[in-house]
Formats: structure tokens, C-alpha cells, sequence
């Protein structure tokens, strides 16, 4: 029987934990996470001075990346003494890229069409006013971007979370959406991003516009 469990793993020493998922058939295995923050913590204390404990489980892996995504929610990520990098369930297409590639070529086809749609429209004055923002909030919703960090964690974001989390973290937007850094096989060679990569997995398709 599988078992798809939520676990916290807690550093006896200073107090910092780690919260993630876990699919697995046997529930007492010795698995300690595959982050990379929460494995130098390990090799650095070492295992015996951390403790780990299932806080959650749920029926199959869908929902077991559901049920991370509401508790490793932005006050776990925003708390310092917390190991996670990434909200909860924001890796779900890394995991779906890597272990079912045909869903995920299913996913990305369905979220181009939905981005390639056709809008055929006149934009005057009032347009640009009123519904170019709004537009434009949309249109960058639909890019998907996989961000690695210097220390390896994985976030599948769109354009607009991409946008929040950069704000939040202090991080140049600017230098990670560089035309000069996306697609390439080698992260970011200097600065504070040093060690970054930023990957463009997905865009909207051009939209038509009326021509007078």
C-alpha cells in the first residue's frame, strides 16, 4: 500500500524545520528530504539531531500536492526559521515534466491554446485606459517560467508570480528574465543572483488585432 504523507523535520539543535510531501510504501522509511537547504543542515548537525514527524496524509499524489500547497503556504516560507524556499505545490510541473512528460506536454499544449486564442479588437483611447493593465496582468499569467535557485530548489512560476516573489525576496526581475539568461544551460555567472537559471517553458501565442 502507498502511503502520501506530508512530514516536518525539525533541527533539534536551533529549532529550524523543514516541511514536504512523500509518497511511499513503507511509512517508517528513513527518507529526509531532498531539498537541498534541509540536506546541508543535515550533513551539518547531523541526522540524529533531527526529528521528523507526519503531520498530514491525504489518498493519492494529486491531492498530496494540494495538501502541500495549503500548509507550506507564505507564512512557513516567510518564516525564518524555516528550510522551505518554495510555497507548496508550485513544483507540481517540474514533477509532472520529469514523471509523466506526456500530461505535461497535454498541460502545456491546453495553456497555449488558452493563451493563442484570438482576440480581435479595436484599441483606442479608452481601451488603453481601461483594459490594458488588466490585459496585460492576463497575458503575463499565461508565461510559465522554471526558476532554479543557487542552492538547487525548483519553482514553476507565471509571469506574475515570478513578478511577487522577486519583490518579496529582493531579487533583480530585470536580470533573471534577460533574454541573455533564458533557455541557456548555465546559471547566472556573478552578482547577487549568482548561481540562478530562469527558463522560459511556455508562452502565449501571438493575438490578432484589427487592423483599420
Amino acid at each position: 500500500m502507498k502511503h502520501f504523507l506530508i512530514y516536518k523535520i525539525t533541527n533539534l539543535i536551533n529549532g529550524r524545520y523543514y516541511i514536504g510531501r512523500h509518497a511511499t510504501t513503507n511509512i517508517n522509511d528513513d527518507y529526509m528530504g531532498s531539498g537541498k537547504a534541509i540536506k546541508n543542515a543535515i550533513h551539518k548537525y547531523g541526522v540524529e539531531n533531527f526529528k521528523k514527524e507526519i503531520i498530514a496524509t491525504t489518498d493519492n499524489a494529486e491531492s498530496l500536492w494540494e495538501l502541500e500547497g495549503e500548509i507550506v503556504n507564505e507564512s512557513v516560507v516567510k518564516d525564518p526559521k524555516s528550510y522551505n524556499m518554495a510555497y507548496g505545490g508550485q513544483s507540481y510541473l517540474s514533477g509532472l515534466k520529469k514523471h509523466n512528460p506526456e500530461a505535461f506536454l497535454k498541460h502545456q499544449r491546453a495553456a497555449g491554446k488558452r493563451g493563442g486564442r484570438a482576440s480581435i479588437t479595436t484599441r483606442d483611447r479608452s481601451w488603453h485606459a481601461k483594459g490594458g493593465s488588466a490585459s496585460s496582468k492576463k497575458r503575463s499569467a499565461l508565461y510559465i517560467y522554471e526558476l532554479i535557485t543557487a542552492d538547487g530548489k525548483v519553482l514553476i512560476l507565471n509571469g506574475l508570480d515570478l513578478k511577487r516573489v522577486c519583490e518579496e525576496r529582493g531579487w533583480n526581475r530585470n536580470t533573471l528574465v534577460s533574454k541573455k539568461y533564458q533557455g541557456e544551460n548555465e546559471p547566472i555567472k556573478s552578482g547577487p543572483l549568482k548561481g540562478f537559471r530562469l527558463t522560459l517553458i511556455s508562452k502565449p501565442e501571438k493575438t490578432t488585432t484589427l487592423k483599420h
